[in-house]
């Protein structure tokens, strides 16, 4: 378990896919994630639940990971997870999912990032991390930047949000820029 101040981050279990399928499915949760309301709507409940085993039961290398959320009392919030570690260049990206929405703008996100990111510096000796979100997504971009993540540039028209061809903004925090 990795502690931050006000979140536990614990590895994911099987008992924890059924809530974050459910989550996937709330076309708030998913609009604010990814900027598509309905990205996995499509997916069968089955199909998720054998597609997430198999990438954390089966995931024996370090490139990938994915953590659980939890308060201090123990409420599973939301998903954290790390992909693409490349442990040659010291790098990796991060993404976050607050899943559960009565801990929407209460600290809780940007606390898991900050506890991510100094467990993957610390951990694996990393120098680099990487994150983006859309645009509109002002929130997410605040919380990342009082972390000390730095704007690193806008890929135009990237992603879509609710069909619409939208900005993505891509971010960077090296070792040094963390704030605690």
């Amino acid at each position: 378990m990795i502690y931050g101040k006000l979140v536990t981050l614990k590895p994911f279990t099987r008992e924890m896919f059924n809530t974050y399928y459910h989550w996937r499915q709330d076309a708030e949760v998913m609009y604010w994630a990814t900027g598509e309301p309905y990205m996995s709507s499509l997916i069968s409940e089955e199909a998720f639940m054998k597609r997430y085993e198999k990438d954390i039961l089966e995931n024996r290398q370090q490139e990938s990971g994915m953590l659980g959320i939890f308060t201090e009392n123990e409420d599973f919030i939301g998903e954290i997870s790390y992909r693409n570690m490349d442990l040659v260049t010291g790098t990796a990206v991060i993404g976050i999912m607050i899943g559960n929405k009565d801990f929407w703008g209460k600290g809780y996100g940007t606390d898991a990032v900050r506890t991510m990111c100094q467990f993957l510096f610390d951990r694996f000796q990393l120098r680099r991390l990487q994150l983006d979100t859309w645009s509109g997504n002002e929130r997410a971009i605040k919380a990342y930047l009082k972390i000390g993540f730095q704007i690193e540039g806008t890929l135009r028209e990237a992603v879509l949000v609710k069909g619409v061809p939208t900005d993505q903004v891509v971010m960077g925090l090296l070792r040094s820029d963390l704030i605690s």
